[in-house]
């Protein structure tokens, strides 16, 4: 070996060795934790750059002919449910101001989360609605209010004297068992007979448009193929829109 190469492997084993000292000497820094002002970056960190952000990227542009959305206020829904114990999800918007057909649902509820709620209260950015199983407020097959469940219905007229809309939605549903016809019926008997009882507990209904409605088994909420599921969707919703 030439005196060149044992200079040069002499350096080689030296750098070597330096560097398994340097790593002995500067261990990996610890992480720090969430919140902890007094951390410090370790030796020789540099901080990366600002990257330049060039506006006219066409990744960052528009495609011809289009525009950004409108801002918007999202809205916020507080839900009031007398259950009798358990909590459900909350069922999809149904339609709110001067609808003739309530939103069909974007997706169906579990009905297995919880007991059927005699009744459920939503309040939206845009609309104040009450959901009354009709189990509880009819007798089966029936059309007639009991004096009993003209509490229920109290409870929402004091909240329609509150508010004081023009316009209130009565819409009444069925399950799926009979025929549609006779849920037709029935569902918009039910309707008109909630209203009825509706314009006795308010104080002053003059100034309110009603609009009543029977859909029978259109617009289900829950499965129509179990006992449950057909209980939820016998229903009379009171909705009327509020302000945004």
């Amino acid at each position: 070996m030439t005196e060149h190469s044992k200079r040069y492997s002499l350096q080689v084993m030296a750098a070597t060795a330096l560097t398994g000292v340097a790593v002995l000497m500067f261990p990996a820094p610890a992480l720090a934790d969430e919140g902890d002002e007094d951390f410090e970056q370790p030796p020789g960190y540099e901080a990366p750059a600002t990257p330049d952000i060039d506006a006219n990227a066409p990744g960052l542009m528009l495609g011809d002919g289009a525009s950004l959305a409108e801002p918007r206020v999202l809205d916020i829904k507080f839900i009031t449910e007398d259950t009798g114990g358990g909590t459900q999800d909350p069922p999809p918007n149904s339609g709110g101001n001067n609808d003739e057909s309530p939103a069909p649902p974007e997706s169906e509820p579990d009905p297995g989360s919880g007991p059927a709620g005699e009744q459920r209260e939503e309040r939206t950015g845009g609309q104040h609605k009450f959901t009354l199983q009709t189990d509880v407020v009819f007798g089966k097959n029936s059309d007639e209010i009991s004096e009993e469940s003209r509490a229920a219905l109290a409870e929402v007229a004091a909240a329609i004297d509150e508010y004081q809309p023009e316009q209130v939605n009565v819409f009444g549903f069925t399950d799926n068992l009979g025929s549609y016809e006779n849920g037709v019926t029935l569902s918009a008997n039910r309707a008109r007979n909630t209203q009825t009882v509706l314009l006795e507990l308010i104080a002053d209904p003059s100034g309110i448009s009603f609009n009543v409605r029977g859909y029978s088994e259109d617009y289900p909420l829950y499965d129509n193929e179990t006992e449950e599921g057909r209980q939820k969707n016998r229903r009379v919703e009171i909705s009327w829109p509020s302000g945004n």
